[in-house]
């Protein structure tokens, strides 16, 4: 009789320890895939996106201000452009830095909660400043000031910097959840 108590005991024992290991195996799977699906998130809706528009536009920057600002580093800078150079520098705004901008900022705007850390980055509020005074110059372009460009200036190769570096730090930490996952 107390054997078949002790059985009955190490059974229930037995199937309770059994329950309790597969659901905690069931929440660290739950966690790691909610893990991945963020990262996973992180890169395809917000910093691959970035960074291809900011690959491109800093592409465009360099192939721009290597064919068309003079060596000197004249232009831009206050110094009036030529009729020509004026009307290749707006149409250079319009279609291409303008509407960069515009989706960059669109982007964060819509996919701002996979922002890598607790709050948004100072050079990427920058950027989003920078790329609302886009408007207000194309709006005005006549009565725009000698140097044509907006009001708020484009935070440089801190962006890029920024944007490569943690698609790059997403890219990492992804190989080692799904390696994990394994």
């Amino acid at each position: 009789m107390i054997a078949a108590m002790v059985a009955v005991c190490a059974s229930l024992l037995i199937a309770l320890m059994a329950y309790w290991l597969n659901h905690q195996g069931e929440i660290r799977r739950s966690i790691r895939k909610a893990l991945i699906d963020r990262n996973s998130s992180q890169l395809k809706d917000l910093y691959g996106p970035l960074l291809v528009l900011a690959e491109t536009n800093e592409k465009a920057w360099i192939e721009y201000r290597r064919r068309f600002i003079p060596a000197n580093g004249m232009g831009l800078s206050g110094i009036p452009l030529s009729e020509l150079d004026e009307a290749q520098w707006h149409r250079w705004v319009q279609e291409v830095f303008a509407p960069t901008a515009r989706k960059i900022q669109e982007i964060i705007t819509a996919r701002g909660d996979l922002i890598i850390g607790g709050e948004m980055p100072t050079v990427v509020l920058d950027f989003c400043a920078h790329a609302a005074t886009y408007d207000v110059l194309l709006a005005d372009w006549d009565g725009a000031g000698p140097g044509k460009c907006t009001l708020i200036g484009h935070p440089g190769s801190r962006l890029l910097s920024y944007i490569r570096d943690s698609y790059k730090s997403l890219k990492a930490e992804q190989a080692l959840l799904l390696r994990a996952a394994r």
